[in-house]
């Protein structure tokens, strides 16, 4: 049964899927990070902010903010959909100007390719726009 992007629900899911993964696991040995995540333009209307929480091996998400974020990243909910389906690179977004990150860059090239092993995690969930 498909979750609608970015519920409570698809964060349940994405919490379980990135929890069972080991290639993410492997992926996050070593780092740590906080990044906000704020997505504007729902089609519930406004913002929707995520924390995103790395911790040597682990990652999770929960809905709100991180008073601690080293890093946020600012996208529209267009933008966001398009990079978790797939459809546009993170990086290319980025300097199009689809993606506003500030805070902490070396820490976002540093997570580049664990993160790709996150999204791969998250193409596994059957995922509602």
């Amino acid at each position: 049964m498909p979750v609608k992007y970015l519920s409570p629900e698809w964060i349940n899911a994405y919490n379980a899927t990135v929890t069972a993964d080991d290639a993410v696991r492997k992926a996050l040995k070593g780092k740590s990070a906080v990044i906000q995540m704020v997505i504007a333009d729902s089609p519930a209307g406004g913002e929707i902010r995520y924390a995103l929480r790395i911790g040597d091996g682990t990652v999770a998400v929960s809905l709100g903010d991180a008073a601690d974020a080293e890093v946020t990243i600012r996208q529209s909910y267009e933008t966001s959909a398009q990079l978790n389906r797939g459809e546009l690179d993170g990086a290319k977004a980025f300097t199009q100007g689809k993606v506003k990150i500030s805070g902490k860059m070396m820490t976002m090239m540093q997570l580049q390719r664990p993160l790709a092993e996150v999204q791969k995690a998250l193409d596994t969930i059957d995922t509602e726009y």
